[in-house]
């Protein structure tokens, strides 16, 4: 089979907030430019020692593609039909799997900023940072709406219904 040609928009999947942003971000880019979307999820290595219990290595791609399956629906309530979609799971380190598979130069990378609390960014580094700065191709940092970034329950109420009563009036001008 030979490889695919043409551009490519390389989305890192993931479930939170900044990533949901992201998916929906790259979803719009994917049908303006008429390129394909590769949606990649990765995983860790599994450990060395495989034993009974061991989950096969298509075992693994397939809880891969079932993940990214609840992540296409809670963003946009499944694989949008009119898109070529490429669903992907690599293993290694986060940033390390999406800018290895975005590695052409008519690739961008799609990848969203997690302002997540101290100790999940201890756990789990700035991807969007490695990213920005390994990728060979662009690469679109996709900010957390303001919505993930208020800090005290005050200016999360504030937010959520300046949010409502901009949904409400976009709903009445459509």
């Amino acid at each position: 089979m030979a490889p695919a040609t043409g551009p490519r928009i390389v989305v890192g999947i993931d479930d939170s907030l900044a990533g949901l942003r992201a998916l929906r971000q790259a979803v719009t880019m994917a049908g303006r430019l008429g390129a394909s979307l590769h949606a990649v999820r990765v995983l860790p290595l599994p450990p060395a020692a495989r034993g009974p219990m061991q989950p096969t290595w298509q075992e693994l791609r397939d809880c891969g593609h079932e993940f990214t399956d609840r992540v296409f629906a809670t963003a946009l309530g499944g694989v949008p039909p009119a898109l070529t979609v490429e669903q992907v799971t690599v293993f290694g380190r986060t940033g390390h799997g999406l800018t290895g598979y975005a590695h052409r130069d008519e690739d961008l990378l799609v990848v969203g900023a997690d302002r997540g609390g101290l100790l999940r960014r201890l756990l789990h580094p700035r991807v969007a940072r490695y990213c920005a700065s390994h990728a060979t191709c662009p690469v679109l940092v996709v900010p957390p709406q303001e919505l993930a970034r208020c800090g005290s329950p005050r200016a999360l109420s504030r937010t959520l219904s300046r949010e409502i009563e901009q949904e409400i009036d976009r709903l009445h001008l459509a």
